[in-house]
């Protein structure tokens, strides 16, 4: 299942709300903006019907494991998922220290500042389609037609620069064969192509973001 999986960092992360006394913490988890991988994720297209059965609230996306190596204590807490102004917000209540330290210890991370980062985990449950210009959207960006949300982690800057550039490269290459597979499903036109699909620049993607994700930890 975890093969399935497709995560997002939110390059203008917000959190909305702390209360300590309650352990909660609200973040602005996604919106309709361009995300780093040149996607949208439409906010009213969201299914949260799986995640309000199971709202996992998650560390570094360590939520899903194999049987022999998952660690309890990456569940940090749980989470309740809706969508308002366009935004999904997520409000996470964190586990006690007498439950998880772990997670009590990344809760007052969160109140000093020094993590401020959330990422979503969800599998599109439609397929999209690449933006129409005489709809006003970017032809170079994917937009989602629907994803259903399995689970929300608090993260950091990721450590290994090499993991975000496989995960990406390997995701746009999967967007570009769709958009491939669409072109050929195409009548082909004996005309020529004046205005040529640009190749991928993968240095632009990896900086773009790199740049994205270090945006995601909130000023």
């Amino acid at each position: 299942m975890e093969d399935k999986i497709k995560r997002r960092y939110l390059e203008d992360a917000q959190i909305r709300s702390i209360d300590e006394e309650n352990r909660t913490v609200e973040f602005v988890a996604s919106d309709n903006t361009v995300d780093s991988y040149g996607t949208v994720l439409p906010s009213d297209k969201w299914d949260l019907k799986r995640y309000e059965k199971n709202g996992i609230i998650g560390y570094q996306h360590q939520v899903y494991g194999d049987y022999g190596n998952a660690d309890p204590d990456d569940v940090l807490g749980h989470g309740q998922a809706f969508v308002e102004d366009n935004k999904l917000i997520v409000k996470a209540t964190f586990e006690p220290a007498d439950i998880n330290e772990k997670a009590d210890k990344i809760f007052k991370k969160i109140q000093f500042g020094s993590i401020k980062g959330v990422s979503v985990g969800f599998q599109p449950t439609k397929p999209g389609h690449w933006g129409d210009k005489e709809k006003g959207e970017d032809p170079d960006v994917y937009y989602f037609e629907g994803q259903e949300l399995i689970e929300v982690s608090v993260v950091n800057i990721p450590a290994n620069p090499n993991a975000v550039k496989r995960s990406i490269a390997e995701e746009r290459q999967e967007l570009e064969a769709s958009r491939s597979t669409e072109e050929n499903d195409t009548p082909e036109d004996p005309k020529v192509d004046d205005n040529p699909t640009p190749e991928i620049n993968e240095r632009e993607i990896l900086t773009k973001a790199n740049a994205a994700i270090s945006l995601a930890q909130i000023n």
